[in-house]
């Protein structure tokens, strides 16, 4: 469903690099970590990694994101896997990221055990994904879309699992028109990240959370 059109246009855009941002802030990786991201996509966030001097690992079900990725981040490694069956030795990693993911995935619970087990004691696990309480979720009329979280049933989903949840919020405010919040709600995040309504119903969810 995916092609290259699509990963090129995606990761080009301004919401991409600020949740790109994001990831790379909350996930705090520090020189000799070894980080994993579980759906690489197009490669277009190992390429931010590896702009910050980090050759991290990506892993994607799709034969084409697998291509590009490596295209994309030529000094990290990128292999084909499912993200509830990582072909990785327990503890492999410090850090792990995934974007824009969670949603597809048929059984989150088992995914996120999974991620648990190839991160370290006490590794950190950000995670990026659409939230179920935008007021316009046409925006997130895809048939790959298997479940769509709100804030707190990630928190729940998360905590399930064993991972303690040190952060979440959502970003990209809905004003009213698509339009409107694309060219103002997107750059201008900041101001409603802390406001009553906006808080709950941001476009896309980021969170935070540690492995035991």
């Amino acid at each position: 469903m995916y092609d290259e059109g699509y990963y090129l246009y995606r990761e080009s855009t301004r919401d991409f690099r600020i949740e790109a941002g994001l990831l790379f802030r909350l996930l705090s990786p520090r020189p000799g970590h070894r980080v994993l991201e579980v759906g690489c996509g197009g490669g277009a966030l190992l390429s931010f990694l590896e702009s910050r001097g980090f050759e991290a690992v990506g892993v994607d079900i799709s034969d084409e994101a697998v291509r590009l990725a490596a295209r994309a981040a030529p000094r990290s490694r990128v292999v084909r896997a499912d993200a509830s069956e990582l072909p990785f030795e327990d503890a492999s990693f410090e850090r792990l990221v995934s974007h824009h993911l969670v949603e597809h995935l048929p059984d989150l619970p088992a995914a996120l055990a999974e991620w648990k087990r190839v991160l370290a004691p006490g590794g950190q696990m950000v995670i990026c994904t659409p939230n179920r309480l935008y007021p316009s979720p046409r925006i997130f009329d895809d048939p790959s879309h298997l479940r769509v979280y709100d804030r707190r049933e990630l928190e729940e989903a998360v905590a399930g699992t064993g991972f303690e949840v040190k952060k979440s919020f959502t970003i990209f405010p809905h004003l009213g028109k698509d339009r409107i919040s694309v060219y103002l709600g997107v750059p201008l995040y900041r101001l409603f990240v802390s406001l009553p309504y906006f808080s709950e119903r941001g476009r896309s969810i980021m969170l935070a959370a540690t492995a035991p």
